[in-house]
């Protein structure tokens, strides 16, 4: 009870300047959050395009992708070592990442011209912004179709009416409390 009596004439003569503070704190935290997440969600983009570039490279004298997955990923060096976690690819958000020719990241094989990046379990806000990723000329021209997978398959083609950059309605609809994507990406 005494203390209260102390700190009554306190918070009486400082009420403005302490709710003045109070909302400066909630608008610092809010805004912290929301750049935080957005450079996840920009770093996350960029390590798609980064881990595309690697490969194409890697492969660029060899007929195909033969061979190809996450573990010969990472022991030819491939996986930017930022991405590493032991024996895992880690993107940004802390989610696994799979390389190879399918969802799970299954060995490419002989013939193939093409290669999965996947993204797994990622959540609805994550999926929007990857699937809206604005990704450079190049990267965007390498990807031969984008899939959302969740209790659904959602395809995206070049060309289809569910086509390629995907729409933010298309988006919207597809991506689910949990998802994976797979960019499925040219040689």
């Amino acid at each position: 009870m005494e203390i209260k009596k102390k700190l009554y004439p306190l918070v009486k003569q400082y009420k403005y300047p302490l709710i003045l503070l109070c909302v400066l704190l909630l608008l610092f935290i809010g805004t912290w959050s929301f750049f935080k997440t957005d450079s996840q969600t920009l770093m996350a983009g960029e390590q798609i395009s980064s881990l595309i570039e690697k490969v194409r490279n890697f492969y660029q004298r060899k007929p195909n992708a033969w061979g190809l997955n996450t573990y010969s990923a990472i022991q030819n060096k491939i996986v930017p070592q930022a991405m590493l976690n032991g024996r895992q690819i880690k993107n940004s958000f802390n989610k696994d990442v799979l390389l190879g020719a399918d969802i799970l990241g299954n060995t490419v094989m002989p013939g193939s011209k093409t290669f999965a990046v996947v993204y797994k379990n990622l959540n609805k806000k994550e999926c929007l912004a990857l699937a809206l990723f604005p990704f450079s000329d190049k990267t965007l021209l390498s990807i031969d179709s984008i899939n959302i997978i969740n209790t659904e398959t959602h395809s995206f083609n070049w060309g289809d009416e569910n086509g390629l950059p995907i729409s933010e309605k298309a988006a919207e609809k597809s991506c689910k409390e949990v998802n994976d994507i797979l960019w499925n990406i040219y040689l």
